[in-house]
């Protein structure tokens, strides 16, 4: 029996018949839509800045910054479970609900999401292409309204193939089993940075801007192959993503997904790695 894969990522036109006419106020239970509006700085109220200001019908504001306890080897700490379980199931999202995630900065945060529910159990996620820019500029309406979901029972269930932890990736530098995919350029401050940068020993580049078109849609499934195999990956081996502080990583792991493969990301990423690893285990390129 073949079982379905969600699509990663959905048209505005799907969307926009999805939401049809339904009553503002309450929104059905089979889809919700996230908006993930994200800041680094945690002191940015993005709920009142951002979604409240303007987001797309029925949509429901998804901080990425809710449940997360950083600290400086892991800025972007993963949500502890217990908490993301509570807030997820305030957005009424339940197990047969198809979550679309959009965003209004660039496409990072709505991957990094994607990611997150994929890690904590909820397979039936997807993006919305092009966010909310594409979807403004197709000619579709935005609101300040607010909906009303019912609340959930969602509970978090860690799916441990999705992640790599630092003691992890050590191991791999010397097993070499799986080939490290980082989603930063060659020329990204945060590889050639004079202070810190570098990358893990072996480590191929799959910039993750270079994943989407000009107008933020992800690329074709060819294109994205074509990347994956000018990088000199071995699709036939195991991967991992990886990247700054595991925010664009997920765009790898994504891009890996569309072309049937499901990866790990290693959510330390070089700001993890810079800071424990010794300096044999930093490359350095020559600037």
């Amino acid at each position: 029996m073949t079982i379905s894969r969600t699509a990663l990522v959905v048209s505005t036109n799907w969307l926009r018949e999805q939401l049809g006419n339904n009553a503002k106020n309450q929104i059905s239970k089979k889809l919700r839509v996230l908006d993930t509006s994200f800041l680094k700085n945690k002191e940015v109220d993005t709920y009142s800045t951002c979604y409240l200001q303007e987001h797309i019908p029925q949509s429901v504001y998804f901080g990425l910054h809710n449940c997360v306890e950083s600290t400086p080897e892991l800025p972007r700490n993963l949500p502890d479970p217990k908490c993301f379980s509570q807030y997820v199931q305030t957005l009424g999202i339940h197990p047969d609900t198809h979550i679309v995630a959009y965003d209004r900065f660039g496409p990072t945060p709505a991957f990094r999401a994607w990611w997150l529910f994929r890690l904590y159990g909820h397979k039936k996620v997807s993006v919305l292409d092009g966010g909310l820019r594409k979807w403004i500029a197709d000619g579709f309406e935005t609101t300040q309204d607010l909906v009303t979901v019912e609340p959930s029972e969602f509970e978090a269930s860690l799916d441990k193939s999705l992640i790599r932890s630092y003691d992890d990736m050590v191991r791999n530098t010397e097993t070499k089993k799986e080939q490290v995919l980082d989603a930063r350029s060659k020329d990204d401050n945060t590889v050639i940075n004079k202070l810190d940068g570098g990358v893990i020993p072996g480590a191929k580049h799959i910039p993750f801007e270079d994943l989407f078109n000009s107008d933020g849609t992800f690329k074709s499934e060819t294109e994205i192959k074509t990347m994956f195999d000018s990088a000199g990956v071995n699709f036939d081996a195991p991967m991992v993503a990886s990247c700054f502080t595991g925010m664009t990583a997920c765009g790898i792991a994504a891009a890996a997904y569309t072309l049937g493969k499901d990866i790990p990301i290693y959510y330390g990423s070089w700001t993890e790695w810079r800071q424990r690893a010794p300096e044999e285990l930093k490359h350095r390129y020559k600037v």
